[in-house]
């Protein structure tokens, strides 16, 4: 009986860790959508993000993924995609916008905006 009581303590304790544990990672996942998106234009390595969520690499990649439905990568992607909306909603120049949204060149901008878009940036200047 003894043995019975200490091990359902036993368990107690660790199914309220496992608890505070998931709290703790949600929160490290969102101060690292919040870093994101203080710095979508930037190049993140994706070890600054593990080092952020107190995670590994991989784990942080899986952990994202199914928090938000996207690696962190792709939302970075997403976040530069929707300023880039902006700016050419506003009539700034493609190769400035390319510039402005951390793309390495035009055309790498080009080929993540029409993926992402379905539509070219010109074309999507000129219908915004």
């Amino acid at each position: 009986t003894l043995l019975i009581a200490a091990l359902c303590e036993l368990f107690e304790i660790c199914r309220e860790a496992g608890v505070e544990m998931h709290q703790a990672r949600t929160a490290d996942l969102q101060s690292v959508r919040d870093y994101l998106q203080e710095h979508c234009c930037d190049k993140i390595a994706l070890d600054t993000l593990a080092q952020l969520a107190g995670v590994g690499r991989y784990q942080l990649i899986r952990q994202f993924r199914a928090q938000f439905g996207m690696t962190p990568h792709a939302l970075q992607l997403d976040m530069r995609i929707n300023l880039a909306r902006d700016f050419l909603r506003r009539g700034v120049a493609l190769a400035e916008v390319a510039y402005r949204t951390g793309f390495a060149d035009q055309s790498h901008f080009h080929r993540i905006f029409k993926s992402r878009v379905a539509a070219t940036p010109a074309q999507y200047q000129l219908i915004a």
